[in-house]
């Protein structure tokens, strides 16, 4: 099922410094209306109220644009993560549940990074350059980010040294992602549920990364 959001207010003409996020809100709408192929740069133009050719002032391609709408949606998420990852003091066996609760929620609420999502994986097929943009600026920086908690909950006792191992990263990730392809194919109602599954892989994972009392 198609994600929607919600219909934006009408737009005024912003001045220089603020058209660029006006462009992105835009392009946001159109991408999420009519996908990647199908989008059209006039169509971004005339819902974000400028001429088509001032696009071009802030986005070269159509690519650019997309890449450019997928980092703004995606930023807090990254931010947020990184951040919390920084600046943990405490168990890390907290630092993974919190990390957990972050994912999962821009999987189930943030309605910008579902449709970001929705769109990378209809589209990434048919655009290799879509796939490549996807594994450098979002796979790879969130597996990166698990690769440091997970080095970080090793190097402090808390985790087994195995933790370290190619694989692990990618596993903690992997439900997150499943469950918002679920979502995608099957719609909310149908899917399975977040809260059960958030849980689960919790304490799933704890089990596997926790080093034994001695």
């Amino acid at each position: 099922m198609d994600e929607a959001l919600p219909s934006p207010p009408s737009r005024r003409r912003l001045p220089p410094t603020e058209r660029g996020p006006q462009i992105l809100e835009a392009a946001l709408e159109e991408f999420s209306a009519r996908g990647f192929a199908g989008a059209r740069m006039a169509e971004v133009a005339r819902r974000a109220g400028i001429a088509k050719g001032l696009i071009y002032h802030y986005f070269l391609s159509k690519t650019a644009l997309f890449e450019a709408v997928v980092r703004d949606c995606t930023r807090a998420d990254f931010e947020a993560a990184e951040r919390q990852l920084n600046q943990h003091t405490g168990p890390f066996s907290e630092l993974l549940a919190g990390m957990l609760e972050l994912g999962y929620r821009a999987v189930c609420q943030d309605a910008r990074d579902r449709v970001m999502f929705r769109l990378i994986i209809a589209e990434a097929a048919n655009v290799p350059e879509l796939a490549r943009f996807y594994r450098a600026e979002m796979l790879e920086r969130s597996t990166g980010i698990a690769r440091r908690l997970l080095a970080a909950g090793a190097a402090s006792g808390e985790f087994r040294p195995e933790v370290n191992a190619p694989g692990f990263a990618e596993v903690v990730l992997a439900p997150v992602l499943m469950l918002a392809v679920w979502r995608i194919i099957l719609g909310d109602a149908e899917a399975p549920d977040a809260g059960a599954m958030r849980a689960a892989h919790r304490d799933l994972l704890l089990a596997a990364l926790l080093r034994p009392s001695s």
